[in-house]
């Protein structure tokens, strides 16, 4: 194994304070500074609790886009506070979601150690990897999970790619309404060259940033899946942009993206979207030189996941010199013993700082972590068992 341990520094969150937040409507959970195994039946709260500290971290929930879906249902407002624990001092960060009943339009506000802050001064103060069930669907489900992975490491670690990504976001949006439109009655044509550019120029930057991630993470990946299988396979990720190209600097994949969209005019006008960009690209995932979505077998592409898992765990700790938080939800009764036991001592041994686990079942062998803390979840009440 080598150079497993990421960092001597490790970001922590220790008061976890819900408001109102989906079923939980007051709690206050301290948390430890090492492993948190997190218990309960389904449908109790646990996944909404991870989901609260991923919010509060990424600014945005990984399950919704939709922030009303995260207020406790009949509430106008719904609050998540923790109190982080970093080598370069503490802080209390807050994210505050209000609905305004006469719109119902939901507004957020965000705050370090109560004053107000935009919401990118959250980003990156206590990194995060996050480690869902169906995350194991990485391999053989469609790109957005892949997407996802990168953009949330790019969120947390690349300012200048987080600022591109939320512009290229809201552009597609409004693109997107004008291609519906121009598809229902013809309405707006002379907007759309502007839109295009826009896209163009910032969804460049964006595939830029992702390509470059990619091909540092893929080494981690590969030793990770060595770790993992003894070193009898050889994995590969290679990013695939839809326009095409090799998107080798921010100029030239701007041209070629806006090529692209030239191109594809005649078909987004038929179907009404933006059928070219960032949104639609993947990463390609080989195993042994063949694609591993139909070479590899069901517990090589889980394998395949949890070395990808790691590998993102890695970087942010060798990116950022601290070992991140990281969630895994359910995640640990979804794999065999053999790959529970590894994964488990690979954390243990150093690819995690905190680690939050919610788990529906008695979890064993966890004695690698010291000082474990257990939690029990019912209704929406926290128990510290």
């Amino acid at each position: 194994m080598t150079d497993t341990i990421v960092s001597k520094r490790s970001c922590a969150i220790g008061r976890l304070r819900l408001f109102r937040f989906r079923n939980y409507v007051e709690a206050t959970v301290h948390l430890g500074p090492s492993l948190n195994v997190i218990s309960g039946r389904n449908a109790q709260g646990k996944t909404n609790l991870l989901e609260a500290v991923a919010t509060l971290t990424l600014t945005r929930s990984p399950r919704t886009g939709t922030a009303s879906d995260l207020m406790h249902w009949g509430d106008e407002q719904c609050l998540v506070e923790a109190a982080v624990s970093r080598s370069g001092g503490d802080s209390v960060l807050a994210v505050r979601f209000t609905r305004d009943p006469g719109t119902a339009r939901v507004s957020r506000a965000t705050s370090v150690d109560g004053k107000p802050c935009p919401a990118r001064r959250l980003l990156g103060v206590c990194p995060v990897v996050l480690f869902w069930p169906e995350d194991l669907q990485l391999v053989k489900a469609g790109p957005e999970g892949r997407r996802r992975l990168l953009d949330a490491l790019l969120t947390q670690l690349d300012p200048r790619a987080a600022a591109h990504l939320l512009r290229y976001r809201r552009i597609l949006q409004q693109r997107n309404a004008l291609l519906h439109r121009l598809r229902a009655d013809g309405h707006g044509a002379d907007a759309l060259p502007g839109f295009s550019r826009e896209l163009a120029h910032h969804g460049a930057r964006v595939a830029v940033a992702r390509a470059r991630l990619v091909t540092q993470l893929a080494p981690l990946a590969a030793e990770a899946l060595g770790e993992l299988s003894s070193g009898g396979e050889h994995l590969s990720l290679t990013y695939a942009p839809s326009h095409g190209g090799s998107c080798s600097d921010d100029d030239t994949t701007e041209q070629e993206l806006s090529a692209a969209l030239r191109d594809r005019r005649p078909e987004e006008l038929a179907r009404g979207v933006t059928v070219v960009g960032p949104h639609r690209d993947d990463v390609e995932i080989g195993l042994d030189g063949r694609a591993a979505r139909t070479a590899a077998s069901q517990g090589q592409q889980r394998s395949i996941v949890l070395a990808c898992k790691l590998a993102e765990m890695r970087f942010v700790g060798r990116s950022t010199g601290t070992a991140p938080v990281v969630m895994l939800d359910d995640v640990l009764s979804e794999l065999d013993h053999e790959r529970r036991g590894r994964l488990v001592a690979l954390l243990a041994a150093g690819a995690a700082g905190q680690v939050l686990i919610t788990t529906t079942e008695t979890l064993t062998g966890l004695d690698g972590f010291a000082g474990a803390c257990r939690y029990t979840v019912q209704s929406g009440t926290v128990r510290e068992t």
